[in-house]
């Protein structure tokens, strides 16, 4: 085939290239990631000024600081992986972009940013948990209720990328009906899922502001919560690799997995949103412990 009609089958008629795009991903990942770092930091600090200053943590701030780190070592991980994700995403050029595999490794890379954005913005309301009442109140509430549904749309944006790189070069027209249906879909989906959590949000509105204490069971389920992202995160990374080799410009995700990577990230998020709405204590202000009376009195 002459230079020129395979430039001609691998012209972006729709005047848009994600792997441009990709490369401020790339970088916004990266200092995303850098800032897991840094607040991992000052979680540290705040300890080690607690104990320098004679101040012993109860069982409840050991716990919160236990996942606040947990999930700002996941956030930090995925936010990684995933500004490598997007490195290589934006090298793919030509019949890739125009293909469908430059559409499919935006779609998992999409996952993979957004999930670990969430992580750690799960770790700030950690972080800010025992502090005034009516700051984690709102932060609570845009973590569970407002994110959750904001991700997911982005998430579900990229469809209407593959329906276009997947469709009709020749005549214009993107994929039906993965088209029709990303498009069609997108606002019931996003209010449905705003819809579920604000639902948990409300009757959790008790339990997190609680002051009993969790038992050993509960805060290793708790724990585990941020390593789902993780679990998302690395699964589309393995996909991408796997179903999109460089040797085949032409591969990519088919419409009923895509639309099963966006199922699944959408219960990611309600796991996640339920798991903070019921997380017991968490806008629980915290109160300095006692000292004991011998102590008093010696004071």
């Amino acid at each position: 085939m002459p230079a020129e009609q395979i430039a001609a089958a691998c012209e972006l008629w729709t005047g848009f290239d994600v792997s441009i795009v990709s490369r401020n991903y790339a970088q916004l990942a990266g200092l995303l990631a850098g800032f897991a770092f840094v607040v991992i930091n000052l979680v540290l600090d705040r300890a080690y000024r607690r104990r320098s200053d004679g101040q012993s943590p109860d069982a409840r701030e050991v716990a919160h600081e236990t996942l606040t780190g947990v999930a700002l070592m996941n956030a930090f991980l995925g936010l990684f992986l995933t500004a490598v994700q997007y490195s290589l995403l934006a090298g793919e050029q030509g019949c890739a972009v125009a293909s469908g595999r430059a559409a499919s490794a935006e779609l998992l890379g999409a996952i993979s940013f957004v999930a670990s954005l969430y992580v750690l913005l799960y770790a700030v309301a950690q972080f800010v948990s025992g502090s005034a009442g009516t700051l984690i109140r709102h932060c609570v509430f845009i973590v569970a209720v407002l994110v959750p549904p904001i991700a997911v749309f982005f998430v579900e944006a990229t469809l209407t990328d593959l329906a276009l790189s997947l469709g009709d070069l020749q005549a214009h027209r993107p994929l039906q009906p993965l088209w029709d249906d990303a498009n069609r879909l997108s606002l019931p989906i996003t209010v449905t899922i705003a819809f579920a959590c604000a639902v948990g949000w409300f009757l959790g509105r008790r339990t997190r502001r609680s002051e009993a204490p969790i038992g050993p069971i509960a805060g290793r389920i708790r724990t585990a919560f941020p390593y789902l992202s993780t679990v998302v995160v690395i699964a589309a990374i393995i996909r991408s690799m796997a179903a999109l080799p460089k040797t085949d410009v032409a591969s990519h995700l088919g419409p009923t997995e895509a639309w099963l990577w966006v199922a699944v990230f959408a219960a990611l998020m309600l796991v996640q949103s339920t798991a903070l709405s019921f997380q017991r204590g968490v806008e629980s202000p915290h109160r300095p412990a006692r000292q004991p009376e011998s102590a008093a009195n010696t004071a």
